[in-house]
């Protein structure tokens, strides 16, 4: 059966498409990092080895609502993929959603290059012992203040420090806004419903939309 069609699915497409019209050859991106992240990373849809098998995975697990974890479309667990395996992200913490299951455990695995990954839920942190990280995902946003001074203080021990934030609706993409204006990453790559921040001082303060 198809899902029903929303005035929000709508009004993603056209969004979608707008961004895919004017931002699909990179123009206008004047940083060689991001122009590099962009091309060879945001728009490479090249299948890894891995895959396949983790595709299959994900659809078993979808088929029971009560199981599904926040990012479910293997879109977007693939660009999370390609990006640490770029990064080469050796520390990872994946903050999800209470009671949870989180696809994103089986897919940083497989990059060759994590050495930790640790995953909480929003409400554990106050308790959770956390370790270094050089590469932090939410697909569940936790408080603004807690998420704030997560980001201030891995990247201020890691120097190449990146936080992606899964923002899959208009209030969500306000929360995320308000992290930007208070961490103030060097780079922002804006794809609609991920929005990936590099604190590297080494890059030239930036900000980019595009898609996926």
């Amino acid at each position: 059966m198809k899902s029903p069609i929303t005035l929000r699915g709508v009004v993603r497409r056209l969004r979608y498409s707008k961004r895919l019209l004017v931002n699909r050859r990179g123009d206008g991106v004047h940083s060689p990092f991001a122009y590099h992240f962009i091309t060879r990373v945001v728009r490479n849809h090249r299948p890894y080895y891995c895959f396949e098998e983790l595709r299959e995975k994900v659809k078993r697990v979808k088929k029971d609502p009560a199981t599904r974890p926040p990012i479910h479309r293997t879109r977007t667990l693939e660009l999370l993929f390609r990006t640490a395996h770029e990064l080469e992200a050796k520390r990872i913490l994946i903050i999800t959603a209470p009671s949870a299951t989180s696809h994103l455990l089986d897919y940083l695995h497989q990059t060759g290059y994590t050495e930790s990954l640790q995953v909480f839920s929003v409400d554990q942190l106050q308790v959770a012992q956390l370790q270094a990280c050089d590469f932090l995902v939410c697909e569940y946003l936790p408080e603004a203040e807690v998420l704030t001074s997560l980001i201030r203080q891995y990247s201020e021990l890691a120097p190449t420090f990146v936080a992606a934030l899964y923002m899959p609706s208009p209030r969500w993409r306000h929360f995320v806004a308000n992290i930007e204006k208070q961490t103030t990453p060097r780079l922002t790559l804006d794809l609609m419903d991920i929005c990936l921040h590099f604190y590297d001082k080494r890059l030239t303060p930036s900000r980019y939309k595009g898609v996926y």
